[in-house]
């Protein structure tokens, strides 16, 4: 695989040669400019996939050189090199024309490398590429390689590469909305901003408007100081406002105008108040249907659908359902300082079934609760809720029929054992190949050859003798 080109770009030749040195031993190409104009006559003869330049030169300042850039390749991410005296117009160009990030000198080499790492990863995404290293692309605490999935990675991307105010997220309740939010928090430019969570349902309509906005010491009966809302709190970073389809009439032509002119006034106040943050609002419903019916306002609707994001249930990508189990598994084995559990192949074919109208929150209380009751190692089918069992019956039944069971008995290890052993052979020795037929992520599988000491490497060879 190609390696990645950066361009850095900076008239002081010293920090020029060190940063190409350290960019070079961290496994990058790159290429070095001593001014925009240099730097622009490069871009324009190379696919160049970062460029690092420092703000302040002459001639050309990095300012010039970020919008030059940008009509070349809109996309091709930029980090700005900084001094202290100049952190706000690096946030200007950050927020405003399409930068990725600043680094402040003195710079900090590791930031600067999980800085490139990022943006390099995002592109890489958003284009359907697999990453450098060969791993497929992941957010932090979203788990999925179903083909729903990897559309909704390349569009997540695409958001924080490009950086909107304004993102609707939508999709049934617990398939992980508030996730996907967090992640375009955590990856995006608004990063050191705060995040600030909202349920608009879970708060009376009486005082979500002061939740929101603030209000005035005096505002009503109850205001006996001034208070800071919601949306100033997020100020320079991102509030996310869940179950947005429950807001009243009022409150929805207020939020029109915090996104129209980014600003507001608190109860009882008279000063506008101007905020800088992405609002990320995200709903259950079908607002289209909501505006049809005139529970919500079109105008509102627009201009929070410019960039849309669906989250798939999770009957609509069930082969996500092993590695979902996988996560979860581990998640609880750290929780409670614990040896990690399995499920059994009957286990998974029993969650794979199953249709999960709570989704993906579902999926993890069913698999917290067998973790804390089951006493094994390992959760077999018959540990799962009954509304799952009864889907996998007829199933089960099936698979009984095709295992002898001896007089003396045997163990459902052994049975798992020889369930390895068979997809193996079927697999001809591939375990990316075993592990789908088996139902498990190839890590679960890798863990169970281990753990019964087996070994591939022999089913490849006789494949080979049979060739």
């Amino acid at each position: 695989m190609m390696k990645n080109l950066i361009l850095v770009v900076d008239d002081d030749e010293a920090q020029r040669n060190i940063l190409g040195k350290i960019l070079v031993k961290a496994g990058y190409d790159v290429e070095t400019a001593s001014s925009a104009y240099e730097a622009l006559e490069i871009f324009k003869s190379k696919p160049v996939d970062l460029v690092i330049t420092d703000i302040r030169m002459p001639q050309m300042t990095g300012r010039e050189l970020l919008r030059k850039a940008k009509e070349i390749d809109p996309d091709v991410p930029i980090i700005l090199i900084t001094a202290y005296a100049e952190l706000e117009d690096a946030i200007e160009m950050i927020t405003r024309e399409g930068a990725f990030y600043y680094l402040v000198k003195p710079l900090d080499v590791g930031k600067m490398l999980e800085e490139i790492d990022r943006a390099l990863s995002l592109r890489d995404i958003e284009k359907g590429e697999e990453r450098r290293q060969g791993e497929a692309p992941r957010f932090e605490g979203i788990i999925g390689e179903s083909p729903k999935m990897v559309k909704l990675y390349r569009e997540m991307a695409k958001v924080i590469l490009r950086g909107p105010d304004t993102v609707l997220i939508t999709g049934e309740s617990g398939t992980g909305k508030e996730l996907v939010a967090r992640a375009i928090h955590r990856y995006g430019r608004r990063k050191s901003g705060r995040f600030v969570p909202v349920n608009v349902s879970a708060i009376p309509a009486t005082l979500l408007e002061s939740e929101l906005f603030g209000h005035e010491r005096g505002a009503f009966t109850d205001a006996k100081t001034r208070k800071i809302g919601l949306f100033e709190e997020a100020n320079g970073g991102t509030i996310f406002l869940d179950e947005i389809g429950e807001l009243d009439a009022n409150l929805q032509v207020k939020l029109l105008r915090v996104i129209e002119e980014r600003e507001f006034q608190r109860v009882g106040g008279t000063k506008p108040i101007r905020v800088d943050l992405c609002v990320i609002a995200a709903t259950n419903k079908n607002l289209e249907r909501e505006v049809k019916a005139g529970r919500f306002r079109e105008d509102l609707y627009y201009r929070l659908n410019v960039i849309p994001l669906h989250v798939p249930p999770l009957r609509e990508r069930k082969e996500d359902i092993p590695l979902l189990a996988d996560y979860f598994l581990d998640k609880f084995a750290k929780q409670y300082g614990v040896e990690p559990k399995t499920l059994s192949p009957r286990a998974i074919s029993a969650l794979r079934r199953y249709d999960w109208p709570g989704n993906v929150r579902q999926l993890e209380n069913v698999i917290h609760r067998a973790f804390i009751m089951v006493d094994s190692d390992m959760i077999d089918v018959d540990d799962l809720p009954e509304e799952i069992k009864s889907d996998a019956g007829s199933a089960s039944l099936r698979f009984e029929t095709q295992i002898e069971i001896p007089e003396e008995g045997i163990s459902l290890e052994e049975v798992e054992r020889q369930l390895i052993l068979s997809a193996l052979k079927k697999a001809k020795g591939n375990q990316v190949e075993a592990a789908r037929l088996l139902g498990i992520s190839r890590r679960r599988l890798q863990y169970r050859m281990e753990k019964y000491g087996i070994n591939s490497k022999p089913f490849k060879k006789n494949d080979q003798d049979g060739r």
